[in-house]
């Protein structure tokens, strides 16, 4: 997504989406060293701390414009990478090939890159791209016609000197030499009579087929070509070889790609054939992508994989409630309006396609990391690169099944952001001069969803929105419908022993907004009085209340006026005159003028007739017992399978009115310190308790 006034019609997309234009004479004047060069090598590797995973591309130097780099090969090292199967891909981040060519802006590289030598300044900004085949280059927002004209004239102009030759480079010559012409050389002009079906989806398997003629009776080197949606379709997308399915001189099968040669995701638009002559043939019907599932490339010599695009599942990882747990740096969550607009972002997508997404408070986390925490920061001094207004990094894990099916989960997802002053955090609506921060990440949210870019203007996966723009409302027919797919292949069960993600459910989509201090109180008479405290109202018209006997199933029971918009705290109170006889689950639904719902925290109290529960059941390593002693005493439990075995023991204090205990069933052996306790992934268990006055046995199912 490109924002901004600073957004021309030349912006580009997911790549380079959050990015504010940086002119050449910027990239020339920040930049240590200027080349023309070509990544001829790579490799991936995880830095020192095993946190995060960098590529170092060699790159063969043509041309030097400003420098003097010591040898003809330089190192470069950017963000994401393969290493094995684990994959790191970064939003707004730039991503080299080999063989791609173009002009290089390097500067020296961060110490968290271990050896390297430079890395690229602006990142994405930093390489303006050759595209040989038509002798033009371009960068994320303009197009350069003409390679020596153009980029070489420039550069020479703004670097106040003439480019240093180091060694020829061939390709580019013989790109820009006028083509050679025979006199009887037949020309196989193709021609694309047809394309069915019209309308389909990108990365999901969906397959086009491309009629018409003179394509070749073969696929030799030839290939088609699809509107980038990355950068508006101001470039072309060629899919993976592995997603041509047939080939013959008058009928084309080819799956439509989210993941390209040279990355990349096919929008909405003309197509492009083009034969081994080579001859080019455009399409006169255009295709609409209704939607893109980011997929994932994998290749691996060892495994004699060749490359090919797999689509990534969302899973439940292991203690975040059956989906993922985001916690917040303490900069970001001290600010009140960003926590707030991420929050009804989240809701946005959580409330339409009921994606698992969940947030926790006070546990700040400092740095961006694979350390198994999903963050949301304001990044330090430094670590975006520059110009660049925020990004999502989806860190994936795979395995690799009967020795030739490759499967792929979002393990972990880390959001960071610029902390600018010219933000609009809502609820107001963006001036021509802000940005919108909620808008921006309803977009990289639709990327955590694993959603990639459209051509579809007004769409949140649209790859620009204009400065001023407010686009924090999902589309139906597209984002909505990407995401329920998304949601659908990953509420299945994954293969690799990774539990599939549990979706939300209407009744329990959205997480709590604004703060809401709400507290519950058994009364003598045998009520519940329910107290909460606002710190300020924005067009909140009611309160309704909302009871459950399991947590999970709410139904309204009162409704309590809200005071429209304050600044100023508010108190309220209502009484449950007849509340469930065991436990008491309540929330606040807030209705807003605006016609959103929003609701508070759950607040858990025991009814009249409460004595003991252990809740959720089912459920996973980690249990609440609910348990209401009348005097001060230890609880003994002990764990046994159904056939007997024993697996722990251990004991608790009692204490009247504190009737809630947390605790893990399995812990691990760094936990205890102890080798006879052995974690169990799932299955039937028997609880046996006891205190100094009763016991008994709770059977519980245990799902992770």
């Amino acid at each position: 997504m490109i924002l901004g006034l600073l957004c021309s019609t030349a912006a580009r997309g997911q790549e380079t989406c959050l990015l504010i234009p940086l002119s050449l004479e910027e990239r020339v004047q920040a930049a240590e060293v200027v080349v023309e060069g070509k990544v001829t090598a790579q490799r991936s590797f995880w830095d020192d701390q095993h946190h995060n995973i960098y590529t170092a591309h060699q790159v063969e130097v043509y041309k030097v414009f400003k420098g003097s780099p010591t040898t003809s090969t330089v190192e470069i090292i950017t963000e994401g990478g393969q290493v094995g199967l684990d994959i790191h891909v970064y939003s707004a981040t730039l991503q080299l090939k080999p063989q791609q060519q173009g002009i290089f802006f390097l500067q020296a590289a961060k110490k968290g890159a271990a050896q390297a030598r430079y890395s690229v300044f602006g990142s994405m900004q930093g390489f303006i791209k050759y595209r040989l085949s038509e002798g033009t280059a371009h960068d994320p927002f303009q197009q350069y016609a003409s390679i020596p004209l153009e980029v070489y004239g420039s550069l020479a102009r703004l670097s106040g000197s003439s480019p240093r030759t180091v060694k020829a480079n061939t390709a580019l010559e013989a790109a820009l030499a006028p083509p050679k012409t025979t006199s009887n050389q037949r020309r196989l002009i193709p021609l694309i009579t047809n394309l069915s079906p019209l309308n389909l989806r990108a990365g999901t398997g969906d397959v086009l087929t491309i009629t018409g003629s003179n394509f070749g009776s073969t696929r030799g080197s030839g290939y088609v070509e699809f509107r980038n949606a990355d950068d508006g379709g101001k470039t072309f997308v060629k899919p993976l070889n592995a997603d041509y399915l047939s080939w013959t001189d008058t009928e084309i099968k080819v799956k439509v790609p989210s993941y390209g040669i040279d990355g990349g995701t096919a929008g909405s638009g003309v197509v492009r054939v083009i034969n081994s002559d080579p001859n080019t043939a455009t399409s006169a019907l255009s295709l609409t992508i209704i939607y893109a599932h980011s997929n994932v490339g994998y290749e691996s010599e060892e495994q004699k994989i060749s490359m090919q695009s797999v689509q990534p599942r969302l899973i439940a990882p292991n203690g975040q409630g059956g989906g993922y747990l985001f916690r917040f740096g303490a900069s970001f969550e001290s600010n009140t309006p960003a926590l707030y607009a991420f929050k009804r972002a989240m809701n946005e997508w959580s409330c339409k396609t009921y994606i698992n997404w969940n947030t926790v408070s006070n546990a700040a986390v400092a740095n961006t990391a694979e350390d198994n925490i999903n963050s949301v920061r304001f990044a330090n001094s430094g670590e975006l690169p520059t110009n660049v207004l925020g990004r999502t990094i989806s860190r994936y894990r795979g395995c690799i099944l009967n020795g030739t099916t490759v499967n792929f989960w979002v393990r972990e997802i880390d959001m960071e952001f610029s902390p600018r002053s010219d933000w609009q955090y809502g609820p107001d609506a963006a001036t021509n001069r802000q940005f919108d921060f909620q808008s921006v990440v309803v977009h990289e949210l639709g990327h955590a969803h694993q959603l990639s870019h459209l051509i579809l203007p007004r769409a949140v996966m649209h790859y620009a929105v204009a400065a001023g723009q407010v686009s924090r409302t999902l589309s139906p027919e597209s984002d909505i419908a990407g995401g329920n797919y998304v949601m659908a292949q990953s509420a299945t069960l994954p293969p690799c022993n990774v539990n599939p993600m549990k979706p939300r459910t209407a009744n329990d989509c959205a997480i709590p907004v604004e703060l809401i201090e709400l507290t519950a109180q058994l009364t003598g008479t045998n009520q519940v009085l329910l107290q909460w405290n606002t710190k300020q109202e924005t067009g909140l018209t009611e309160f309704v209340v909302e009871r459950s006997g399991d947590g999970v199933s709410y139904t309204a029971i009162g409704r309590v006026p809200g005071s429209g918009t304050s600044t100023t705290p508010r108190s309220y109170t209502f009484t449950d005159p007849a509340p469930l006889p065991q436990l008491n689950y309540y929330r606040l639904r807030l209705v807003k003028t605006t016609g959103t719902q929003e609701f508070s925290e759950v607040v858990q109290i025991a009814g009249p007739s409460f004595v003991r529960q252990l809740a959720p059941n089912p459920g996973g390593n980690q249990t609440t017992l609910y348990f209401n002693p009348s005097e001060v005493d230890v609880l003994h439990m002990a764990i046994y399978n159904v056939a007997g075995q024993l697996y722990r023991e251990w004991s608790l204090t009692l204490t009247p009115g504190s009737n809630k205990y947390d605790f893990t069933l399995f812990p691990s052996r760094e936990d205890e310190k102890k080798n006879e306790y052995y974690p169990v992934r799932r299955g039937l268990f028997l609880i046996k308790w006891s205190t100094s006055r009763e016991s008994g046995v709770i059977r519980y199912l245990k799902l992770e």
